[in-house]
């Protein structure tokens, strides 16, 4: 296992190395093709059509978006995500969200849905889970959005070589299925229970894209559950033995461990079973982890790193289920690139551009997005 040491000093390596592959390069990629959930949607929960959200979510107000765009654009944070920067960096267009009616996506399309699980709404809805939002938003659905596209994307004859220039991004998913399972009044012990079916859901859609002809597939992991206000709140024990040195609740980072360490494996037995695609795998955990480690070397600030920069409440984690982001009277922290939680649930453009570099050049992403890049 790596040193911390060891992968401090491949943090400063890459970020010295920032930029180093950009949209001036070569890269073998024509196109991005996207799944996931709020840590990767680009507009598509906010174009849901009604009657499910007859007035606007919060993420359609200001202050999301402010610190690149200037004006909310659907994208769960205040600028930009793991996946613009990863388009930036390999000369291509912001992926556009499949519900933008008349967009050009001959350079990809992204299917993510904020609030998507990897488990479908009927499955959870049957195990009397409450789901949030309740729309079949699901992997599986998406996967059915991907099979409706695929001959608009595809030219005549094609199909077989068609996606040989496409860069498939699979989630992260299962932050979403933890979330309304806790929040459904059940335990972390009763939640461990529907790991391995996540990992079964996501390892069956890698599949599919590589059975519809996809060569360049990246899978993430989860986020560190743990170390989420949200669910800081809402679990906040007064016994100090139940939170780890970052201030992370052990219980709720088991969901995430659990979770990566069976991804990791079904990774390895997709690559064995299909040699000829390329399987990226990619990490949220491990650099939510180092940002809570050593975030002066993120340019963070030490004191707030789980303290919600747009949310109400206060210390020590500034969220109020009842007053989030978006709604009137919730400002933003004045510098939000010092921070690292945004609404809560999601985290700063700041370490979204962090984050996009690990995979881009390593140590996060195995092998680094780059390296597969070139032609």
């Amino acid at each position: 296992m790596r040193t911390p040491h060891a992968a401090f000093l491949f943090l400063f390596v890459l970020a010295c190395l920032r930029g180093a592959y950009s949209g001036g390069g070569r890269s073998r990629f024509t196109s991005i093709i996207s799944f996931g959930d709020s840590y990767a949607d680009t507009g598509n929960l906010v174009m849901w059509p009604e009657p499910f959200f007859p007035g606007p979510l919060p993420f359609e107000n200001l202050p999301y978006g402010q610190t690149f765009f200037g004006y909310p654009t659907g994208r769960a944070t205040d600028g930009r995500l793991v996946l613009d920067f990863i388009a930036e960096a390999l000369g291509l267009p912001f992926v556009p969200p499949y519900l933008a009616k008349g967009s050009n996506f001959s350079a990809g399309v992204n299917f993510a849905v904020a609030g998507a699980p990897a488990l479908n709404l009927t499955y959870l809805q049957g195990q009397n889970m409450t789901v949030n939002p309740p729309i079949n938003s699901s992997l599986h659905d998406q996967l059915e959005w991907f099979q409706k596209l695929k001959p608009s994307l595809c030219k005549v004859g094609q199909n077989t070589d068609c996606f040989a220039r496409s860069l498939f991004v699979m989630g992260e998913f299962g932050s979403n299925d933890y979330r309304n399972i806790l929040m459904s009044n059940r335990t972390v012990e009763q939640t461990l229970v529907y790991v391995p079916q996540i990992v079964d859901g996501i390892s069956r859609g890698v599949e599919r894209l590589i059975q519809q002809g996809a060569k360049y597939i990246v899978v993430a992991d989860v986020f560190p559950t743990g170390c989420i206000p949200p669910i800081l709140t809402m679990l906040a024990s007064p016994n100090k033995v139940e939170y780890d040195r970052h201030g992370c609740l052990k219980s709720g980072n088991r969901l995430g461990r659990y979770q990566n360490s069976l991804l990791r494996q079904r990774i390895k037995l997709l690559r064995h079973k299909y040699p000829h695609t390329k399987i990226i795998a990619a990490e949220y955990y491990r650099p939510v982890l180092a940002f809570l480690d050593m975030p002066a070397h993120f340019g963070l600030n030490s004191s707030t790193t789980l303290l919600t920069c747009c949310g109400a409440g206060g210390p020590p984690y500034n969220y109020d289920f009842n007053a989030g982001c978006g709604l009137p009277r919730v400002k933003a922290c004045i510098d939000p690139s010092q921070a690292l939680q945004w609404d809560g649930f999601h985290l700063t453009e700041s370490a979204y551009r962090a984050i996009a570099d690990g995979w881009l050049h390593g140590p996060y992403a195995d092998p680094p997005i780059v390296h597969v890049a070139r032609p």
